[in-house]
């Protein structure tokens, strides 16, 4: 599957939203290269060219140069540039690259301690077109936006400060239990390193003024699922006089291929300021408390958790069927969309976690079939497919969104 597009093409606009177009016809061509959405840019790109091609780009700093280069001339078609980046999500079919990649990133970011974004650095199983290097971004268009950097707080393998802050908004860097420099030894289990994650996530809030409650998303990145018990009642134990049960912030816990040596965790979190944020649910879709809640709603944004095909009494639905399990994720992402008084096509953004091995045009022709079907808007959200390790007992998929109401 192909989701490349070129970096010419014209923008639709639709309300406050921009999408740019694509020429192609490809039926897997899923997503346009980028959406602007109210202060916020969301794209996703690689190495590969205009053609499809990777050229002779082969290795990991050769395609993250191009792929930087890529974003760059996106960004630039909407009047913005890299320093408008504030979150880089950065994936790589070998994990040991993150350095040599990182660099990469420091020869496009020399201000490091102004201009560079909250990132992260995860260990994909594959991702499309036998690339190596795939990195999903968000820019801002606001000029109310700074830096953050805790003393005392290591950094992530890759990570060159703890997150950004747009306007309200605090999009945090990856933050595992590793010490400085990325070592793991004696980082402990999955509970101690979960909750000296958690730990270093809260004292960054509260070097902004915040806590742990201001929470309301995060990615929980983990190469070995079958320890998640363990995560999620440190996580429980933590978030215990922050949220109620019924309020954890929205969740995705995918099993990747690897996030370092010893390390059993990565996290990434995205807080707000503003006191208005509320849990969306609807009574179509299952309810995970003291797990994670369906979404949450800050202002006119919709963050939705990782919807896969878990039904009511926790069964898994259409097993061994990709097709069935995409339609009934999709179809618990328009409820929740519609729960928060939106529809589908406000929905800008999604990321498509499979599992390995699956066939990616079986998935490609449910993902495009159901948004013809439900979405009046011509235009597909920003977003990427990446192939992951492990999911949810028995899923093949794994899809979150965002929407702008």
């Amino acid at each position: 599957m192909s989701d490349r597009r070129r970096l010419d093409d014209k923008a639709l606009t639709m309300g406050d939203k921009v999408f740019s177009q694509t020429k192609s016809n490809d039926v897997t061509s899923l997503f346009p290269p980028m959406v602007q959405a109210g202060e916020l840019t969301f794209l996703a790109q690689d190495a590969r060219g205009p053609d499809g091609s990777l050229g002779n780009e082969r290795n990991a700093v050769g395609q993250a140069r191009r792929t930087l280069e890529n974003v760059r001339a996106l960004l630039r078609t909407a009047g913005q540039d890299l320093n408008n980046l504030v979150c880089l999500m950065v994936f790589l079919t070998d994990y040991n690259d993150v350095g040599e990649v990182a660099r990469v990133l420091d020869s496009y970011f020399p201000e490091l301690q102004r201009s560079y974004p909250a990132s992260c650095f995860v260990g994909a199983m594959a991702l499309d077109g036998g690339c190596l290097v795939r990195m999903d971004a968000v820019a801002t268009s606001s000029l109310d936006r700074a830096q953050i950097n805790v003393p005392g707080v290591p950094y992530a393998p890759g990570s060159r400060c703890h997150g950004v802050r747009v306007g309200d908004l605090f999009f945090l860097s990856g933050v595992d239990a590793g010490g400085p420099g990325g070592s793991a030894s004696g980082s402990g289990g999955m509970g101690v390193q979960t909750g000296a994650v958690l730990d270093r996530i809260e004292v960054i809030l509260k070097n902004q003024g915040l806590s742990l409650s201001d929470i309301f998303r995060t990615f929980m990145f983990m190469p070995d699922l079958s320890i998640r018990a363990a995560y999620g009642e440190a996580r429980r134990r933590k978030y215990q006089g922050f949220f109620r049960l019924e309020e954890f912030p929205a969740n995705s816990g995918i099993g990747v291929k690897s996030v370092g040596q010893n390390l059993l965790l990565r996290s990434v979190a995205i807080a707000t300021r503003d006191r208005t944020k509320a849990v969306v649910s609807s009574d179509k879709v299952r309810l995970s408390p003291g797990s994670f809640s369906q979404s949450y709603r800050v202002g006119k944004w919709l963050f939705i958790a990782g919807q896969d095909a878990i039904t009511f009494d926790r069964k898994t639905r259409a097993v061994g069927d990709l097709v069935g399990q995409t339609e009934a994720s999709l179809m618990d992402i328009k409820y929740i969309v519609e729960a928060g008084g939106g529809t589908l096509d406000d929905v800008v953004k999604t990321t498509v976690y499979l599992t390995a091995g699956q066939d990616y045009s079986h998935f490609a022709t449910a993902y495009q079939s159901f948004f013809k079907t439900h979405r009046r808007a011509a235009m597909m959200p920003s977003g990427l497919v990446v192939d992951v390790k492990e999911l949810a007992p028995q899923c093949l998929v794994e899809i979150d969104a965002v929407a702008r109401l």
